[in-house]
């Protein structure tokens, strides 16, 4: 039974394993993992104030929205000035050609690229 789950299984990937996030902050209404997302990414200060506050009033609106917030944090390439504009939020067409392919609508994929933005904290 061991060898089939071995054939089937993907190399290099524990089984079970699931990524944790690990923030150096909590920021209420905000998933830890897209906390994660905004500190690496965006390595001043002021830029993740204002990552933060753009993305609690998008929480607000747009309940469930994980996948979604992270997508436009990669969109962004780093620069605050880049997440788009709130007129956006809601027009379907951008998010159906902009937003949505990004991570092909898998949280694993939105995993692996907060993973892969992530300096080591030793």
């Amino acid at each position: 039974m061991s060898f089939l789950k071995n054939l089937f299984s993907k190399k290099g990937e524990p089984e079970g394993e699931s990524f944790t996030p690990t923030p150096t902050i909590t920021i209420p209404g905000l998933e830890p993992i897209v906390v994660q997302a905004i500190e690496n990414l965006y390595p001043d200060i002021a830029d993740q104030n204002k990552a933060f506050e753009y993305f609690l009033e998008y929480a607000k609106k747009h309940k469930n929205s994980t996948l979604t917030q992270l997508a436009m944090l990669a969109y962004s390439e780093g620069k605050v000035e880049l997440l788009p504009h709130q007129g956006h939020w809601d027009d379907g067409r951008f998010n159906i050609e902009e937003i949505s392919p990004i991570f092909s609508y898998k949280m694993k994929n939105a995993e692996e690229w907060v993973k892969s933005i992530t300096k080591n904290r030793a």
